[in-house]
């Protein structure tokens, strides 16, 4: 499938990759790192050399991963191997030197920002042509990854609910497609949560929604898992995070988090701080606030709030292997969809389920 700028819809299935992981501060330490896994791999290599980038992770520099699809697994010094999940993505060609690929990925997130999908925190680079040597001659695959939310939310509605309800639900979702600009995007969305609000209590429509969220690096969940093993406190947890979150360009919670017996209270950081301390209307504060391009790229959304059960997943992929708890019920406190100033819920831990 193919549109303007030759941005294409590709899927990559499960694959068997053997590569090395190891953050870089600059592309230059990737050429000893092709040449080694090049040579390790050997007759095994199944595929294009492949360079992947992944974000969110607590990680000095770039979390960076160069190898190979191999046709069995390749376990030797800095190579590893394991399977690489299924995932979508957006893909553009790019030729030319790897200093100039920013522009092609460039292009690739506005159609992403003009159809209001957001990136699963993956980017992957497959080198179809590439010589260090003569740039020039390099041909380049961008891949920017994205939540393919209509296929994502109807397993999740086919999990909970019966088939007939399901498409009752979803109806409409099989036009949806990665190209559907974004208002014709948030109107579907709008539709079918009104359709799951008639048919479903919270509980269910927080088990569904929570479960269409992007999925959280396993590797900064653990960074805090740590700290929570070695203190068992809560709130030292929330302070180490809100801490590290000082660090970013995002800067600290708005809406601080707090943890009271039975019930956690979480909220979000901006998307962009700056235009967020200076916004002065409601379609400020949203574009401002939210991180999720659908809602923060719409013109006017008229979506229910329930939507941001999808930000309570994320949190909840960050909470639960913590805690070892599965989170039954959670109550939106807060939402920019119904003219707050932040989003934020509570979670009822009263009845969790130990994991």
């Amino acid at each position: 499938m193919e549109r303007e700028n030759h941005v294409k819809h590709v899927i990559r299935k499960e694959t068997l990759f053997a590569g090395i992981r190891k953050p870089i501060e600059s592309r230059e330490e990737l050429i000893p790192r092709i040449k080694k896994v090049t040579e390790i791999c050997g007759n095994r290599i199944s595929g294009p050399l492949t360079h992947i980038f992944r974000f969110d992770t607590p990680v000095k520099g770039f979390d960076s991963e160069i190898g190979f699809p191999v046709t069995s697994e390749v376990n030797t010094g800095e190579v590893c191997t394991h399977t690489l999940r299924k995932l979508h993505f957006f893909s553009l060609l790019h030729k030319g030197p790897v200093e100039t690929i920013r522009n092609s990925t460039l292009k690739i997130l506005e159609h992403m920002r003009k159809t209001g999908l957001s990136s699963e925190l993956e980017l992957m680079e497959i080198y179809h042509n590439f010589d260090p040597d003569n740039q020039d001659e390099n041909i380049i695959e961008a891949q920017v990854s994205f939540l393919a939310w209509p296929e994502v939310y109807k397993e999740q509605l086919l999990r909970v609910l019966e088939p007939e309800l399901t498409d009752e639900i979803w109806m409409g979702g099989e036009t949806i497609t990665p190209f559907t600009f974004v208002d014709d995007r948030a109107e579907w969305v709008a539709q079918s949560l009104e359709r799951l609000k008639r048919h479903t209590n919270q509980d269910q429509q927080f088990d569904i929604l929570s479960r269409v969220a992007l999925v959280r690096p396993i590797e900064d969940v653990m960074k805090y898992k740590k700290i929570y093993d070695e203190t068992g406190d809560v709130d030292t947890v929330l302070e180490a995070q809100n801490e590290q979150l000082g660090k970013s360009p995002t800067g600290r919670f708005i809406d601080p988090p707090w943890f009271e017996k039975d019930k956690l209270h979480l909220s979000k950081v901006a998307y962009n701080r700056k235009a967020y301390d200076a916004a002065k209307t409601p379609e400020e504060i949203r574009k401002a606030y939210c991180f999720c391009t659908l809602i923060r790229e719409a013109k006017a959304p008229k979506v229910d709030p329930i939507f941001c059960y999808r930000a309570a997943g994320w949190a909840r992929q960050f909470w639960e292997p913590i805690l070892c708890v599965e989170f039954k019920k959670c109550t939106i406190t807060q939402s920019i969809l119904k003219g707050d100033k932040f989003c934020a819920w509570d979670y009822d831990l009263s009845e969790k389920i130990r994991t």
